[in-house]
């Protein structure tokens, strides 16, 4: 995951924050589908592709998120914008991801942890909708 937010993160210099960040959500949300098949298949090979290409979807989002966080706060609040940000969304969605999952899976079968994953990144890109893109604004 590491070279892929290096990269992604440059990208995201040239592209916009958003771009970049919106294809990582759409690929992650579609990639849930795939991952879990392939774990399923035993195959240490492909249990790799699958893990391998998640994280480097998650790349595409990670890679931006550090300047697009901080760029949406003016400079007189934005370490502490940013900051509060980021911890109350992991805090709410981050935390209770693991829980629900395991009680999607373990109630309604696999197939639902994808949907969960799906509706998550629904979600990033409804709030991906209201922001403003930031790349390459005058700070």
């Amino acid at each position: 995951m590491v070279p892929t937010q290096f990269y992604f993160s440059g990208l995201s210099d040239r592209l916009g924050r958003k771009k970049v960040y919106r294809w990582g959500a759409i690929l992650t949300g579609l990639w849930g589908f795939a991952l879990f098949p392939l774990i399923d298949t035993g195959s240490l090979p492909l249990i790799v592709l699958g893990i391998t290409m998640g994280l480097a979807f998650l790349g595409m989002q990670y890679g931006p998120q550090a300047a697009y966080f901080t760029e949406l706060f003016s400079t007189e609040v934005r370490y502490s914008g940013a900051s509060l940000g980021y911890q109350i969304g992991a805090i709410v969605g981050g935390a209770l991801a693991p829980t629900v999952a395991v009680l999607l899976w373990n109630e309604l079968g696999i197939i639902f942890v994808s949907i969960y994953i799906l509706l998550a990144a629904v979600l990033t890109l409804w709030s991906l909708s209201l922001l403003e893109e930031t790349g390459g604004q005058p700070l």
